[in-house]
């Protein structure tokens, strides 16, 4: 069984590992996100609905996440 106390010890140790460093090359690789939607609506509205969470993952991950609205699936992938 899984205590705090083990979740604690290990989380411990991955920063001791150089975890942080390691969240920094993924930057480097992918300097830009984009994430794809589909409406179900208008576009209009999607953009609306879509934009607070671009922006907040923009400010968390600290790279530019830019919203693509597509037609269909096909259009996302």
């Amino acid at each position: 069984m899984i205590t705090r106390r083990t979740l604690a010890a290990a989380a411990a140790a991955l920063a001791l590992l150089g975890l942080p460093a390691a969240a920094q090359d993924w930057k480097a690789k992918y300097p830009e996100l984009t994430l794809g939607v589909i409406p179900v609506e208008n576009a209009t509205g999607t953009t609306d609905r879509w934009g607070p969470l671009t922006a907040y993952l923009t400010k968390a991950l600290g790279v530019p996440v830019k919203l693509r609205v597509a037609s269909d699936y096909a259009a996302v992938i």
